[in-house]
């Protein structure tokens, strides 16, 4: 009997130790998904149209911050009569924490994310800033698939919109493909240079000249050889270039002409010599104030009329007087010339 209960417990033991080892494990795994065993939950939904590389029970997080898992990936099932919308081909259903339904709001949207270049793949949800929370059951929209489609079917318009344009013959490419006379000219235009590209070919006009002719070639080989022998002989101090090149003595003249000139400039500035007080000294100013002054003075006493110059330039008895004088000369002159034994008399005396 006692052999019978040591076997017992040995059994109830190693149940115990089955037992722990599988809660441990079963720790582990909610510890590593993140999926917890504590805490109230609620499930929403999401519609994506390709979910490649999602398996059950990877994450969910909002902006980064995990916040439950996937809890089942199923096939929309197709209804009667209706065509499958390939946005919401499969649904994914999603287990969160409740404490997170106040940041999952009506304008959260659901996007599928690839951890790293090649990791796994996540349920990424944006958190809503103007939106009510999420019910029970209720769907995240999915970003990446409203905009991609968005986008495709902007895309599709548009190209829509310019093949109908260029079949009604709008705009350039339309009238190049459609306008029968835009062609006409570019086959003409297209003729043109084919036939000018042919007289270049055989030597004609200024441009076949240019390309077949080696006179310009000649020409401009000498030139190259004339432009080298100028630079040869500039370097080896020949010609009146390469003596203004080469030839120390201009850089010193021309040195020496500068001092010179700054040394000029000192002496005007410090006073010297008779530029120096031109520039410099003051009773030259002054001296020129006062004589122009006194030349104001003297014009002005000139036109007064009140002193004897001005009486001269201005007073017109004066100039009546010399124009009566002068024709009184006149005829004095003329008399003379007459009779000029009237005004020549000699007297003799014998005493």
């Amino acid at each position: 009997m006692a052999q019978r209960k040591q076997l017992t417990w040995t059994e109830l033991r190693v149940g115990l130790f089955v037992l722990v080892g599988l809660f441990i494990l079963a720790a582990g795994i909610f510890y590593v998904t993140g999926a917890g065993i504590l805490g109230p939950k609620y499930r929403l939904k999401t519609y994506q149209p390709d979910v490649s590389g999602l398996a059950n029970g990877a994450p969910v997080r909002v902006d980064g911050v995990g916040v439950g898992n996937v809890e089942s990936i199923t096939l929309v099932s197709r209804g009667q009569g209706k065509t499958p919308d390939k946005s919401k081909n499969i649904e994914v259903v999603m287990r969160l924490e409740r404490r997170y339904q106040p940041d999952i709001l009506t304008d959260s949207q659901a996007s599928l994310v690839t951890e790293g270049l090649l990791g796994n793949k996540y349920i990424n949800i944006s958190r809503g800033f103007t939106g009510v929370p999420l019910r029970e059951g209720q769907e995240v929209p999915a970003s990446e698939t409203r905009e991609m489609l968005n986008s495709i079917q902007a895309l599709s318009d548009s190209m829509q919109e310019i093949l109908n344009d260029v079949k009604e013959g709008k705009g350039t490419i339309g009238k190049l493909l459609v306008d029968p006379q835009a062609y006409h000219h570019l086959n003409s235009v297209l003729a043109k240079s084919d036939t000018m590209m042919s007289n270049i070919q055989a030597g004609r006009g200024t441009l076949g000249k240019l390309v077949n002719s080696n006179e310009l070639y000649d020409k401009v080989d000498k030139g190259l050889d004339n432009v080298n022998g100028l630079i040869t002989d500039i370097r080896s101090g020949k010609g009146t270039i390469a003596k203004l090149l080469n030839d120390p003595t201009l850089y010193d003249d021309a040195r020496q002409a500068l001092n010179n000139g700054n040394a000029v400039l000192n002496d005007v500035r410090a006073g010297k010599g008779s530029i120096g007080k031109l520039m410099n000294d003051d009773a030259l100013y002054n001296k020129l104030r006062d004589t122009s002054s006194n030349l104001a003075e003297a014009s002005a006493k000139l036109n007064e009329n009140t002193t004897t110059a001005g009486k001269l330039f201005s007073d017109p008895k004066l100039y009546d007087n010399l124009a009566g004088l002068t024709g009184d000369l006149r005829l004095l002159i003329g008399e003379f010339r007459q009779n000029p034994a009237k005004f020549l008399r000699i007297k003799v005396s014998i005493f």
